[in-house]
């Protein structure tokens, strides 16, 4: 009987942990848009996007939000549709794509044989309490393009762009984020896609 009573106990634990996990709201999720690649030079070229590296903290699906004294906290009842490194990938193919100026652009490595890869780097991501709220959304992101035969770079660029939440609400948070996103993204994309350009030109 003794051994009866903790096992009964534990039981009920898992139960009630289940029914609570059950009853809890489904968190709101949200997505970024693709990036608004530039009109330009087409390219005769076949582009691999690799998944990029994340800073610390904002590898995951959370909503990042950063306090002062560089406290990372994620906001509660919301994620994003995937973590943050893959569906930055997504709207980045998404985007070269609508442009129209390569032959392919792909997210999978080992899908089709490519001339170039494009590696991105996000060091920021998140919604900036530093002066009160509204937050500041701040994203920053750094891509090099190579080569895929030698690896050879052909350049690196870094952008980064604010954009301040119109009020202090999951909608508007994501929304900042996501024009902020959208500017630093445009940017590497123009410099990246003229720089393929001009090395499919040369070659």
């Amino acid at each position: 009987m003794r051994t009866a009573l903790p096992v009964m106990a534990a039981s009920l634990l898992l139960v009630a942990c289940a029914s609570f996990e059950r009853n809890a709201p489904e968190p709101r999720v949200y997505r970024l848009p693709a990036v608004s690649a530039p009109a330009g030079r087409p390219a005769d070229a076949d582009l691999l996007v690799l998944e990029p590296a994340v800073a610390p903290g904002l590898d995951t699906a959370r909503i990042a939000s950063l306090w002062p004294g560089n406290r990372i906290d994620y906001y509660a009842g919301a994620r994003w549709s995937g973590p943050l490194g893959s569906m930055v990938q997504g709207s980045l193919v998404q985007g070269i794509r609508g442009s129209g100026r390569l032959r392919t652009v792909e997210g999978d490595p080992g899908r089709f044989r490519t001339s170039h890869v494009l590696g991105v780097e996000i060091e920021r991501f998140e919604a900036d309490y530093g002066s009160g709220e509204p937050p500041v959304a701040r994203v920053s992101m750094t891509a090099t393009l190579a080569r895929s035969g030698d690896r050879r770079a052909l350049g690196t660029w870094s952008a980064s762009a604010d954009a301040t939440a119109s009020a202090n609400t999951l909608s508007a948070v994501t929304a900042a984020l996501g024009q902020a996103y959208g500017e630093a993204g445009a940017e590497l994309l123009a410099r990246a896609l003229d720089a393929l350009a001009a090395d499919s030109e040369s070659t």
